[in-house]
């Protein structure tokens, strides 16, 4: 198959991943704490991934700056961009929180031309940008505060926690990119990735109240867990999309994770009452950007 191809496909695979692990994480996180879903699913990476790195990988394979820039990218995500992203599901809602979230590729789009000197196709910047009003388009349709912010004046700086996670989320995929061209294997990238995000666990949960550390309980433990697969299997594929194919072509699809999100929300939670004239429109955006990206040969 075609490497650009399959990256491709491997991009969307990413997507479904990540849709379906936000959607458990979501409840789990109705009794336990943000940081406790990115610590469960960092030790899940390792518990999973960590055998493999050990029986393929010989010492002299290992590179620092690669290792460096993988253990970089997992403090960014999912250890501070899960942490910021999680937090702000509680502060305003999961709707407002993807979309803006939504504008990730762009970040990482902006950055992968600065950094690593990637000359996208003008259909590229196109594809975003069609993905990402789609995306901002089907997420203002489920829009909602949640209740405890009711009444307040003002609830503005609490998206400093997701445009925190913006731009984490966006700096990640460079930093993926630039440390695969010198890791030896996925398995050693997702471990040194998770490592980077224990770091961040472990530095922020002394310095949180108590009610925002670390909490697990059966109910929410096993929910974590299922997520903590889901999205593992999801960056073990954004892995596998980067090293076959550039940071632009692979980004933007990686970034349609809400409409497969509200596909699993329709098919098992059935919070999606009825299709109507803006979700068909973003469908259609959202759709459209993906074919743009999958065709281009940038």
């Amino acid at each position: 198959m075609n490497p650009l191809l399959l990256a491709q496909f491997f991009g969307l695979f990413t997507a479904i991943a990540f849709a379906a692990g936000d959607t458990t994480m979501r409840f789990a996180l109705r009794n336990s704490t943000p940081i406790s879903g990115t610590l469960v699913q960092s030790l899940l990476t390792l518990v999973i991934y960590g055998p493999f790195a050990i029986a393929t990988t010989s010492p002299d394979s290992l590179k620092i700056s690669g290792l460096l820039l993988l253990y970089a990218a997992g403090i960014a995500s999912p250890g501070l961009a899960s942490i910021f992203y999680y937090s702000s599901f509680r502060r305003i809602g999961l709707s407002r929180s993807s979309t803006i979230i939504g504008s990730s590729p762009l970040v990482t789009v902006i950055i992968a031309v600065l950094a690593l000197g990637e000359r996208p196709r003008l259909v590229v910047y196109l594809g975003t940008l069609l993905i990402v009003i789609g995306v901002i388009s089907l997420s203002r349709e489920r829009g909602y505060f949640p209740p405890e912010t009711a009444g307040r004046k003002s609830v503005w700086h609490y998206f400093l926690f997701v445009f925190m996670a913006t731009l984490m989320f966006g700096l990640t995929a460079v930093l993926r990119k630039a440390g695969l061209a010198i890791a030896p294997t996925l398995s050693v990238a997702m471990c040194v990735a998770a490592i980077g995000t224990l770091t961040v666990v472990a530095s922020v949960n002394p310095i949180l109240p108590r009610e925002f550390r670390v909490t697990l309980n059966g109910p929410s433990l096993r929910l974590f867990l299922l997520s903590g697969l889901c999205l593992s299997t999801g960056h073990l594929s954004f892995f596998a999309a980067l090293q076959r194919g550039s940071v632009s072509n692979v980004a933007p699809l990686v970034y349609t994770t809400p409409i497969f999100a509200l596909a699993f929300s329709w098919l098992l939670l059935r919070e999606v009452e009825r299709l109507n004239a803006r979700l068909l429109f973003s469908g259609i955006l959202i759709c459209a950007g993906a074919a743009l990206v999958t065709i281009s040969r940038g």
